[in-house]
């Protein structure tokens, strides 16, 4: 889980990584390719590392901005502010790596390039973020497989509160949700308040129809005496 309001330093730092990895990433399938075909392997690897290193840089950059608007959301639904749900973080991967796609290929090969170059690189970010999710939750499932039973209990307890959002889920409708609850679900808590609020107002209107009568009632006796 990410945090919400993370120090700008703290998302600098990513921004750093990410890029990094992915051009050292680029720039060993550079060498790679150059040595196959026969190439200058330095002038492959540092284009490789270039590109990476632009698409890792945009990539992380929009989808930090995705998921902060994505948390931002959370005090409304009853969230803890470090909560980031899979289906966030796959919605946010998707649309970062559509954008990033459709503005480099843009860059790289024209206009015309861009219907398929947003789509080629959604659908990757897409599948990359699903395994990545899907990953995270086995390897969570197993750890609670080791916990005692009565901590494994209050762990899955405390996780059901949010399993609406936090699931990619294993149906198409998981992964690509047809609609988004958020709506339902905030209606739904601002019916408990109401229905809270108007018990409490029945309470308080029978305190003062009580003290009412007694107040009446010791009128009547201080008149009668």
């Amino acid at each position: 889980m990410d945090g919400l309001h993370r120090p700008d330093k703290e998302v600098a730092l990513d921004l750093v990584k990410g890029t990094a990895v992915a051009g050292l990433a680029g720039a060993t399938a550079g060498t790679v390719l150059g040595i196959m075909r026969q190439q200058p392997v330095v002038k492959y690897a540092f284009s490789g590392a270039l590109n990476a290193s632009l698409f890792g840089m945009s990539f992380i950059a929009f989808r930090e901005s995705f998921l902060k608007f994505q948390r931002s959301k959370n005090p409304m639904f009853g969230y803890k502010d470090s909560q980031t749900m899979d289906i966030d973080q796959l919605w946010s991967s998707t649309i970062a790596g559509a954008c990033t796609g459709g503005i480099l290929s843009a860059l790289a090969r024209g206009p015309k390039s861009v219907p398929s170059g947003t789509f080629m690189f959604g659908v990757m970010a897409m599948g990359g973020q699903w395994i990545v999710s899907k990953t995270n939750r086995h390897r969570q499932n197993r750890i609670l497989a080791t916990v005692p039973v009565e901590e494994a209990s209050a762990a899955v307890q405390a996780k059901r509160s949010s399993a609406s959002r936090d699931s990619v889920g294993s149906s198409l409708l998981n992964v690509l949700p047809v609609h988004r609850t958020d709506v339902d679900d905030y209606e739904a808590r601002l019916r408990q308040n109401l229905e809270l609020i108007e018990k409490e107002q029945a309470v308080l209107e029978q305190e003062a129809l009580r003290r009412k009568r007694i107040a009446t009632s010791e009128a009547v006796q201080e008149k009668v005496v």
